[in-house]
């Protein structure tokens, strides 16, 4: 039997990722190029595209610092909309329902994978 699974891909080292940090890369989303964002809240890692659901902006566009002052929300730092870590949800009204596009990835053995079938980092 053939797996149609897709093979991890190391994204960085676990390490690279501290609580409340941000580490970004390139990827193809769909077979277009995009950039992702790895983000770390209670210790668990979550991965999306970097770009805010309000206007087409990185999250990280004005300061390298995505989460809000009580570290509880991703925030966009041009729009200022916060999101939810674990799901990506917007907490704006302007934007209710809306979130930001989560990638799948896995986190073993000291790395964190993408293993997200609709992305492949480009060599």
């Amino acid at each position: 039997m053939v797996s149609t699974r897709r093979a991890a891909t190391p994204i960085c080292a676990s390490d690279s990722l501290p609580e409340h940090g941000s580490f970004t890369f390139r990827l193809l989303y769909r077979g277009e190029p995009r950039e992702a964002i790895l983000v770390r809240h209670r210790g668990r890692a979550y991965g999306y595209l970097n770009q805010c659901v309000h206007m087409p902006k990185a999250l990280d566009c004005e300061h390298c610092n995505v989460f809000d002052e009580t570290g509880e929300f991703i925030r966009c730092s041009m729009h200022g909309f916060t999101y939810e870590p674990a799901s990506g949800l917007c907490q704006s009204e302007i934007c209710a329902g809306k979130s930001l596009t989560q990638l799948k990835i896995d986190e073993r053995d000291g790395l964190i994978y993408l293993v997200d079938k609709r992305a492949s980092i480009p060599d």
